[in-house]
């Protein structure tokens, strides 16, 4: 079984020992940010600074001070990386932030914003416009109308709901693989970092081995290039032919379940969100699995990305989960979703008896016939 990493805690310490070894006079501008706002009173400019493989967590390094004529202009020796500059708590500026840039945004009457001097910042803001077109084109018409047959908890609408969960992963796939094009456009700039978080190892680890690689030698020594080095060893563990991690949650009992104390011959590890509607649509199909297969061996192990308990609870109980189900209701925060590359859902690897994953994201017919090959072989 492989252990959980304390990456997060090594990344916190080199930069503690950066900030200690490194006297005021002896640390070098790295970067500079200005910019106008149409009004100074009660304006609040905080800079936070992204944390973790995900880049979905910020902590705050900065507060600014904002001039009489509404303008702020301050030098950092940060390190490069992804920022967000946060006006009044109500304005997020994502700013992709690399050595000797003068970055300037201009803001409009509107809210509107404009970043310039970060060629990063605009190779970012290229594929977060790519990434939202994409959405809306692929996986929006099917996601849903899926979602609104979900909400309406009704049994009617089970082989439609089935047949709409099968073209939500089809189009996130299709999604997934179309965002490995822009991400390859952007070389080895700082701007991959935020993209992590949609990273699909299994088809294209060759890629991201050496983009890991061409990354560290780019920007060897920063924490983001180590971020992106644990991202792909992430990945790496979590594709065909290795080891699952180890699950420890409590189950609807309060009673903490492991996964290796309940692997079967074959088991599906299922992670699940009450509140995803592809994963719900997933319950019919999934329980005649289990009934067909389990006595021979099959087991499903369900692990709730979940934000409330209540709600968790209520979604076992609707959809008939009567298998083994936990959660530490922690979202994607937690250690579990993070040694899983857990990002998106719906996600679920399918292990044999020695926890060693032979296939994974397997949905539907695609299950059906898996399961039929194991168990037929068996």
């Amino acid at each position: 079984m492989t252990s959980k990493t304390s990456f997060s805690l090594f990344a916190l310490s080199l930069l503690l020992c950066i900030s200690c070894t490194t006297t005021p006079e002896e640390q070098e501008t790295v970067f500079t940010l200005e910019g106008k706002l149409h009004n100074a009173d009660q304006q609040t400019i905080r800079l936070f600074q992204a944390t973790g493989l995900n880049a979905n967590e910020f902590d705050v390094v900065d507060t600014l001070t904002v001039n009489a004529d509404s303008t702020f202009s301050t030098s950092y020796s940060l390190e490069p990386h992804l920022y967000e500059l946060r006006i009044n708590d109500s304005l997020d500026v994502p700013i992709v932030a690399d050595f000797g840039q003068n970055i300037v945004i201009n803001f409009s009457l509107d809210g509107e914003y404009e970043v310039t001097g970060s060629p990063d910042t605009d190779l970012f803001e290229e594929y977060e416009e790519f990434r939202r077109r994409i959405l809306r084109e692929i996986v929006y018409p099917v996601r849903d109308p899926l979602e609104d047959l979900v909400d309406e908890n009704n049994p009617e609408n089970a082989e439609r709901i089935e047949q709409l969960g099968t073209q939500v992963f089809q189009a996130e796939e299709t999604y997934r693989d179309t965002l490995l094009h822009a991400v390859q456009d952007m070389g080895t700039s700082i701007a991959i970092y935020p993209t992590m978080v949609r990273w699909d190892g299994d088809k294209h680890m060759d890629y991201y081995e050496q983009l890991a690689a061409d990354f560290s030698e780019e920007h060897e020594g920063l924490v983001v290039a180590e971020f992106v080095s644990e991202k792909v060893r992430i990945l790496k563990q979590v594709s065909i032919g290795g080891e699952a991690s180890e699950i420890l949650a409590p189950n609807p009992d309060g009673e903490e379940i492991s996964l290796y104390n309940n692997l079967g011959t074959y088991t599906l590890i299922d992670f699940f969100g009450s509140w995803c509607g592809p994963c719900r649509s997933e319950s019919d199909h999934l329980n005649r699995m289990y009934d067909q297969y389990n006595d021979a061996g099959f087991e499903i192990f369900g692990f709730g990305v979940e934000f409330n308990r209540q709600s968790w609870l209520r979604a076992l109980d609707q959809d008939s989960r009567t298998w083994t189900n936990v959660s530490n209701v922690d979202g994607y925060d937690g250690e579990i979703a993070k040694e899983y590359a857990i990002t998106s859902l719906p996600k679920n690897f399918l292990v044999d008896e020695d926890g060693i994953i032979i296939a994974k994201d397997l949905h539907g017919g695609e299950l059906e016939e898996k399961l039929a090959e194991l168990f037929r072989d068996n």
